[in-house]
């Protein structure tokens, strides 16, 4: 008895794909070492997000990511709603916030989600959810998404060092 009930054989995801999605966590704990509280909360000019705040922006949307995939992965093309990624940053305290908590939560909702990721037979990843912006969107989106996600804002965060003067030494 199949675990899943998915059909099909074909390739849908490049299970590689995994590997990235769970190397993004040491890759953002690597940019953010060695910067100080106040390195953290500077924020670069108005209405600019500091290093700290574009963590919790990544933490956040990978809860939330993670949240879609499972439901994606359970449900029949379950709703995803758009999620305030401002509004977030700027309502949630985020410079109360605690950078190790956030690169843990991280790195570990990467970790656990990528063994499900791992397990899932092929055809798992064509499972379809509707966000109500973008439209339809399948599991392996999801994935590609978010390990472009993190290459996007680790782009920003080596810009926003450098103009700290503390520019990453060994590039992600």
């Amino acid at each position: 008895m199949m675990r899943f009930p998915f059909q099909g054989k074909e390739l849908i995801m490049d299970r590689k794909l995994i590997d990235a999605y769970i190397a993004c966590g040491p890759r953002l704990r690597q940019a953010v070492a060695g910067l100080s509280r106040e390195d953290l909360t500077a924020r670069p000019g108005p209405g600019q997000w500091s290093i700290l705040e574009l963590v919790l922006h990544l933490t956040d949307s990978d809860s939330i990511s993670i949240d879609r995939m499972k439901r994606m992965l359970t449900e029949d093309n379950p709703s995803l709603l758009y999620a305030d990624e401002t509004a977030y940053v700027d309502r949630l305290c985020s410079h109360e916030q605690s950078l190790e908590d956030a690169l843990t939560l991280f790195e570990v909702g990467r970790r656990q989600f990528a063994r499900v990721l791992r397990h899932l037979p092929e055809a798992a990843f064509a499972r379809r959810g509707t966000h109500n912006r973008r439209g339809a969107i399948t599991v392996a989106d999801m994935v590609e998404d978010y390990v472009e996600h993190v290459d996007h804002h680790l782009k920003f965060l080596h810009e926003k060092r450098a103009r700290l003067g503390k520019p990453v030494t060994t590039r992600n």
